[in-house]
């Protein structure tokens, strides 16, 4: 079986190699874990993107750029493909390991993400699926506004069991551009969760794509994570092969996006949503969280299906949340 952790430090290893180019910081704590700053202290930028997503998803998806209009702007879109959605996704690169005990001087509640969450597997989102990772190393990510410090990587490395020295944190602001990507290529992270919960078989897909378009940046961090998840739900697109029984598809079909059938939140701004919960994002009981339209087609009888659409009013009206 791959291990999402040997797969991600073989492109960990690139990114120290080119930090410069990348125009982001290496740091080495006293305990001996490895800071990657990808977007706190430094811009990072496009190809720290790219890396940064492609490593939460274990090494296993491929992240392009291309351009969306959204009237008369003209923005980046971000597509990821996989071969392995399951575990690259659901295993690795899903922002589910809340460390609530865990939070900063600013009452921040650190979201990890990334291939140490197939190894530590204490999260709501891994539990479900057989995949386990066994690394000597482990590679985590994290969306925040402060470097992760002593307390935290010597935590993240007991649970994954292994050397402080062997442990790597990329983090990056939500507000950096950056943080933006990393948030924007979890089109297929959000959607595929959507489709275990209406029983459809997760560990059948064979491949999958997304996409969605990267709202303006901001350093603003409650208004940058507003725009990303305004994007990701509203903007974002998913398609996925795969081996399963037509009749199953579509009895679930219309429930598989977020749309007024499977929410009543729906069209209201994301970030009333988001105060209403507290600034959680788990706390959102009542919003389908999914993207915007789904594809999918079954290899098994050769049927293709599509579902929803792109919001753009939703788009363009959260720019001026």
């Amino acid at each position: 079986m791959v291990s999402v952790n040997q797969e991600a430090m073989k492109l960990v290893r690139k990114v120290i190699d080119e930090k410069e180019r990348l125009n982001i910081g290496i740091t080495r704590l006293e305990n001996g874990a490895t800071v990657i700053d990808m977007g706190v202290e430094f811009p990072g930028g496009w190809a720290a993107a790219k890396y940064i997503a492609e490593i939460s998803l274990g090494a296993l998806a491929t992240l392009n750029y291309g351009t969306y209009r959204l009237r008369d702007l003209e923005l980046p879109l971000v597509s990821v493909y996989t071969d392995y959605p399951m575990i690259s996704c659901l295993s690795s690169q899903i922002s589910g390991w809340a460390l609530k005990d865990m939070k900063n001087d600013a009452g921040i509640v650190p979201l990890i993400s990334g291939p140490i969450r197939a190894i530590v597997k204490k999260d709501f989102f891994s539990k479900p699926f057989d995949y386990r990772d066994d690394w000597h190393e482990a590679v985590a990510v994290l969306q925040d506004n402060r470097l992760p410090d002593v307390r935290l990587t010597d935590y993240l490395a007991r649970e994954a069991n292994v050397k402080p020295e062997n442990l790597y944190v990329l983090v990056a602001a939500t507000g950096s551009l950056v943080g933006f990507i990393n948030v924007i290529s979890r089109t297929l992270e959000t959607s595929i969760w959507r489709l275990h919960t209406q029983g459809l078989d997760v560990s059948g897909i064979i491949s999958a794509w997304g996409s969605a378009p990267l709202p303006p940046p901001t350093r603003d961090e409650l208004k940058a994570m507003i725009r990303v998840n305004t994007y990701t739900y509203y903007g974002g697109s998913a398609g996925y092969v795969l081996d399963e029984d037509d009749q199953k598809i579509a009895g679930v079909l219309d429930q598989l996006t977020l749309s007024p059938k499977t929410t009543n939140q729906y069209g209201i701004p994301f970030g009333q949503l988001l105060r209403e919960a507290g600034g959680d994002i788990f706390n959102m009981h009542e919003f389908c969280h999914s993207v915007a339209k789904i594809n999918l087609l079954n290899i098994r009888s050769g049927s293709a299906y599509h579902y929803g659409e792109v919001d753009d009013r939703m788009l363009w009206e959260c720019l001026f949340e």
